[in-house]
């Protein structure tokens, strides 16, 4: 059975020796069955993260996790 699709959308900040660096991710996911909304909570940290390697132990600012229908 196809799981529902969640908007989610995460913000980190950390600080740098440049000063404030911030990111946010925002897409839809799709869990495997099983996943929690923990799982779906590190994995967006992972997907910012690897874009943006400076935010590695930020802190979070947001998160949200809705489900992606009106």
């Amino acid at each position: 059975m196809q799981q529902d699709t969640y908007h989610c959308v995460l913000t980190i900040q950390r600080t740098t020796d440049g000063g404030t660096a911030s990111a946010t991710f925002a897409d839809t996911i799709t869990p495997k069955p099983g996943m929690t909304r923990a799982d779906v909570f590190d994995l967006a940290i992972r997907h910012l993260t690897q874009r943006r390697p400076e935010l590695t132990g930020g802190t979070v600012l947001f998160f949200a996790l809705d489900k992606n229908q009106l």
